[in-house]
């Protein structure tokens, strides 16, 4: 979580398109490392599309599958660029738009504009290969893996049949650097419920950008009276994590920095009934279950207690506690600082669903 907006290009590792393979790129949100990882045969996964044996192979390394970005390109063809300014390769388009940078220190990775920084992508002989997670939690598919056989089976997720667009704002002064980029959703059968829906997302992304305009106006009041200030950086973007079972589930990150050593990022969780516009609370998803609550808040206090620099001072969650929704889990998450330093970032403690309703679904009250 450190500060992102402001990072020097320095200097980026060539990368060409050529022959079938995509050189170096990557992810990153806190400290980039690169990684080298060894293409032996133990390290191979045999990849599928709907049950089709593919040519492409994907890696299994500590427990985790990669697939590289001509799998993406190749087989799922998903558009992939180059943009030799800033050095900067694209797979895929719009709100899933996953753009890999090389540094010379590293690899880094955001999808439209939200740096990811859940998994890192890997450089094996010159071949980039992203996390599997990565194409599962935010391109659109689903996979079915065998371990005893190393196997990835991929196939297209059945989402919600909606549209997302960004509003983009993009301001660059002498007083700020100004880059804004909210959700807006279409199609939505009940036009109701989409006009709910993106009023809500609206009205958040307006109060963020008025909170902008009343900082910028106290730096140039402090620049009128002779005391110095360097420009001030603002961003916000978004990512979509669930788009099945007639809800929508994605996080926002409002960025701002005004001075000092770094800058803050302020993350929000949205859940959304496709129903009837409606924000959904826990209650709303695992209310079935009376004891979830405890569940939860006994949990994340034991997780917390294991978590490193962990402050103290969580006892139970509050009234409209920070959580958003992946396949087949609910991600619940703490603030910069609210429990643990800075460096440490969003604290992010995963539940499955079955562990909170492990006879019924969450949805079953919202198709």
């Amino acid at each position: 979580m450190k500060r992102q907006i402001g990072w020097s290009a320095a200097v980026l590792a060539a990368g060409l398109l050529a022959g079938g393979t995509i050189f170096p790129a990557g992810t990153g949100y806190a400290a980039i490392e690169k990684k080298v990882v060894s293409n032996s045969s133990s390290n191979i996964v045999t990849l599928k599309l709907n049950g089709v044996n593919k040519q492409q192979q994907g890696l299994f390394v500590e427990g985790h599958t990669y697939v590289p970005v001509t799998f993406l390109r190749d087989v799922l063809k998903m558009p992939v660029s180059y943009d030799s300014s800033s050095k900067t390769y694209s797979v895929g388009k719009d709100y899933r738009q996953l753009n890999l940078s090389v540094y010379s220190e590293g690899i880094a990775a955001d999808l439209n504009g939200f740096y990811l920084n859940d998994a890192e992508a890997k450089m094996v002989d010159g071949r980039l290969f992203v996390p599997f997670q990565w194409v599962k939690n935010y391109l659109g598919y689903q996979g079915e893996w065998s371990a005893a056989t190393k196997r990835l089976n991929v196939m297209p997720s059945k989402e919600n049949g909606i549209t997302l667009t960004s509003v983009t704002s993009n301001e660059d002064s002498s007083e700020a650097k100004i880059n804004l980029k909210y959700p807006q959703v279409s199609n939505v059968s009940n036009t109701e419920a989409e006009s709910a829906i993106n009023e809500i997302l609206k009205k958040d992304a307006l109060t963020f950008k008025e909170s902008i305009e009343k900082q910028i106006q106290e730096r140039i009041t402090v620049q009128e009276i002779g005391l110095q200030s360097q420009p001030y950086e603002f961003m916000s973007a978004y990512i979509v994590t669930y788009n099945q079972n007639n809800v929508l589930s994605l996080i926002t990150e409002n960025y701002e920095y005004t001075g000092g050593a770094h800058g803050m990022t302020y993350r929000k969780g949205y859940t959304f009934s496709l129903k009837d516009g409606k924000l959904l609370g826990l209650g709303d998803l695992f209310g079935k279950n009376a004891n979830y609550e405890k569940q939860l808040n006994d949990k994340i206090k034991a997780k917390l207690n294991a978590t490193p620099g962990y402050f103290g001072g969580f006892e139970k969650l509050g009234e409209h506690p920070d959580f958003y929704l992946q396949q087949g889990t609910l991600k619940m998450f703490f603030q910069l600082y609210e429990y643990t330093p800075y460096a440490a970032g969003f604290p992010e403690l995963s539940f499955s669903f079955d562990s909170l309703l492990p006879k019924d679904s969450p949805f079953e009250s919202l198709k």
